[in-house]
Order: C-alpha cells, then structure tokens, then sequence
C-alpha cells in the first residue's frame, strides 16, 4: 500500500518540488507556493462541484426534515425518498478526503527534498526520476527563509501555526454555505472551530515547509470562492428555489399552508361606507333635524 501511495502521490511531488526549485531561482519557499497553485487548480473541478453539492444539501433540509419526521418508523422507505431528492452524506466531506492524502504525501515530499536526516538523504535517490535532466545537482537543498525559518523543522517562534489557524478559521468560515437548520447550523459552527485548532496543533510538530503549503492553500481557496462566486450564486438560486408540490409534500408534516385567494370582497369599503353612514345619520340627529327617509309615491 505504501509503494502504490509513494507511486501516486509522494514520487510526484517530490520531483515536481526539485523541478520547481531548480526553475525558480533555487528558492525552496517559491516551489512550495507554486506546487500549491497547481494542485489548487487540479482539484478546481472537484471542490466547485463539492461546494454546489454542500449549497443543494443547505437548501434541502426542510424537505429532508419533513422526511424525517413521516417515514421516522420506516428507515428503508426513508432512505429512498431522501435519495430521490439526491441527498448524499458523504458531500460534505469531499474536500478532506482530497486534503489528507495530499497534506501527508506532501510532508513526505518535504522531508525527502530537504534531507533533513542522513537516511532521508541516501533515500532521496530512489525517489527521484532519473530520466530527469540535472535533478541529481540541485541537492542539498537550501531550507532557509527568511533567516529564521528552517523549512525542514518546526516553527519554534509558533508564527506559523497561529497563521495556520487564522486562515483556516476564515477559509471555513466563508466556504461553508448557510443554513436554516439548527442542528446543521451549529454543527458547522463546532467544526470551523475544531478544524483550524487541530490543523494548527499538527502544524507544531511538522516542518515550516508544511505549514507554508497549508497557509497558501487556504489564502488560494479564499480567493478561488471570490473567482468562482457568480456560479456559486447561480447555484445557491436555482436549488433555493421551491419544490413543486406533490401529494406526498402537502401530507408530510410541516408542509406549507395553502396559498390565500387571489381576490376577496373589499371589507375595508363596505366598512368605511357604514361609517360613513352613521356619521351622517348622528349629525342630522344633532341638529334637531329628522332624518331623510324616502317618502312614498302617491
């Protein structure tokens, strides 16, 4: 399994980080922004279809509620009807299970380029292609930046985790799509509140360089949501949209009231002309005048 993950993810990486070192300068930090763009721009079409997909699922809560309550004996039948609706569980967590395999073959990719251990070194060989022209020459490679960080070594300044955590936070924050459910809701609030403390709590004991990745990774995903936002909200309003109603709709617990006529009496005319007719009939009376009665014809 580790042969098939080195062959598919870390290999890869590895070389593409020794390329993109050697192509800019020999600058190890502009190889590790530049992998990130590029991975940023591969998984493009999986997180817009992701965040749709987490928008249809916000939308769909009062319907997959009433569900919930009418078939609440019946999980079978339950199951059906939510899958009719195109509900899926497993949505919502796209985006980590891309992330965690690439964070990891990432950290993999940082420790063997930089060679941070002896054994790490003599093992960069077998990892690299050698049908790559001067690959061989770029080693060792300079891990410092910006005089005080060492990329291949954690953050002893903690600079970079607390970085972690703030750019998580806001990243989560501004991707999650709204929600009118309660439970939902708070849900989302517990994990934008989880989610940058765990990363930046990982981010203590990983190298500069891993940190550096996750923190371009979520400033370019904030700015991918800015790019993208009109098909975004054209989404959010095509499944905002309500549902035709069917039989089953108006039964379900919590459907809608029907709509009011589109016409009724004007009550506040006829209303206003027996005031007005009163009124006249109190001022005839004041003045010690008989009323006005229709006399009849001879």
């Amino acid at each position: 399994m580790g042969n098939i993950f080195d062959f598919l993810l870390v290999n890869p990486m590895t070389n593409a980080l020794m390329l993109l070192y050697g192509a800019l300068g020999n600058s190890y930090v502009l190889a590790i922004v530049a992998l990130t763009l590029i991975i940023r721009l591969l998984t493009l079409p999986l997180t817009l279809r992701q965040q749709i997909s987490a928008m249809k699922m916000s939308a769909l809560q009062p319907q997959i509620k009433a569900l919930q309550e009418k078939y609440k004996n019946d999980p079978q039948t339950l199951s059906q009807e939510m899958r009719k609706l195109g509900f899926n569980p497993l949505s919502g967590c796209l985006p980590l299970l891309i992330q965690f395999p690439i964070l990891i073959a990432m950290y993999q990719a940082i420790i063997r380029t930089l060679a941070v251990t002896p054994l790490s070194l003599v093992e960069l060989g077998s990892h690299t292609y050698s049908f790559l022209p001067g690959i061989a020459s770029l080693v060792p490679i300079n891990s410092t930046f910006l005089g005080i960080f060492d990329l291949g070594t954690p953050d002893r300044f903690f600079i970079i985790p607390i970085l972690v955590v703030v750019t998580t936070y806001f990243a989560n924050k501004l991707m999650t799509p709204p929600t009118t459910d309660p439970t939902m809701r708070q849900t989302n609030q517990m994990m934008q509140l989880m989610m940058p403390m765990m990363f930046g709590f990982f981010m203590l004991s990983t190298p500069v360089g891993l940190g550096i990745y996750w923190i371009v990774s979520n400033v370019a995903g904030v700015l991918q949501y800015y790019i993208t936002k009109p098909a975004l909200d054209r989404a959010r309003a095509m499944h905002a949209l309500p549902a035709v109603a069917t039989a089953d709709a108006q039964t379900a617990p919590g459907a809608a009231a029907p709509a009011k006529p589109l016409f009724e009496p004007p009550k506040a005319k006829v209303k206003v002309k027996a005031i007005g007719t009163v009124n006249r009939s109190a001022a005839v009376k004041k003045k010690g005048q008989p009323p006005r009665t229709g006399s009849p014809r001879s």
